[in-house]
């Protein structure tokens, strides 16, 4: 998607009473950023369109197609792969519907996700995750997945702690993690709250640690409260919100 000029972003967009979004200053090229809200909003950093390990976020995808596709049995089956991140569920679920995840991707146009040879070799990117989980964050087949997010264990089924990453933001509601299997170069994070009367989506994913996915979350996204517009300085006392 093109960029546009500061000046036309300016005229031609609000920030809402109090939102999410990525700090147009953030350039850290490990961690992609990302803020999606419902009503089509996103604000993003350079890296948040870039196509990196899905690692167990996947599973938010496979999830999903279950609640519409699945048995009543499989449907139950999903709140706890994605509160637990059960990889045995996961694995079961995507040996029967390998078509799940690219179904998903393209129904929701999600650009840079794509199933790997399982699952657990996916891609996606930050932008694709917080794209997908405001887009379902109203549809009542979602709520067991949505329940799993707000139901989050603090350790995973693998003995993984979660709760890191855009989990620590204020006013999340529910949250999904991935880590590599070597536990530490890669990992991501993904959130959906609300603020007053916004809703939004947060990602991150991070070529790093799971402490690295939380620092750079931090600094990255920061909340704007009314009356407040992200100043950049590069523009020397002109504003250049990131939406797009």
């Amino acid at each position: 998607m093109k960029r546009v000029g500061a000046a036309l972003l300016v005229a031609s967009l609000s920030f809402p009473l109090s939102a999410y979004h990525v700090d147009p200053s953030y350039n850290r090229d490990r961690t992609g950023l990302a803020v999606v809200h419902p009503d089509g909003r996103v604000s993003i950093s350079p890296k948040a369109e870039e196509a990196r390990p899905a690692l167990s976020l996947a599973k938010l995808y496979l999830g999903y197609y279950v609640l519409y596709n699945g048995t009543k049995a499989e449907k139950k089956q999903v709140e706890e792969m994605i509160a637990s991140s059960d990889d045995g569920i996961a694995s079961t679920l995507d040996a029967k519907y390998p078509e799940a995840i690219d179904q998903i991707a393209e129904d929701f146009d999600l650009k840079q996700t794509a199933r790997g040879v399982s699952w657990g070799k996916s891609q996606t990117s930050a932008r694709d995750l917080a794209t997908f989980i405001a887009s379902i964050v109203w549809d009542p087949a979602a709520k067991p997945l949505f329940a799993g997010m707000e139901k989050q264990s603090a350790v995973a089924s693998d003995g993984f702690i979660q709760g890191f990453g855009t989990a620590r933001l204020k006013r999340v509601k529910g949250s999904k993690m991935g880590w590599s299997d070597d536990r530490e170069s890669a990992t991501g994070s993904v959130s959906w709250g609300e603020i007053g009367k916004e809703t939004w989506a947060v990602a991150a994913l991070t070529y790093g640690t799971a402490y690295e996915n939380t620092v750079d979350t931090n600094v990255g996204i920061n909340q704007v409260n009314d009356g407040d517009t992200p100043q950049h300085p590069a523009l020397d006392g002109g504003f250049l919100p990131v939406w797009k």
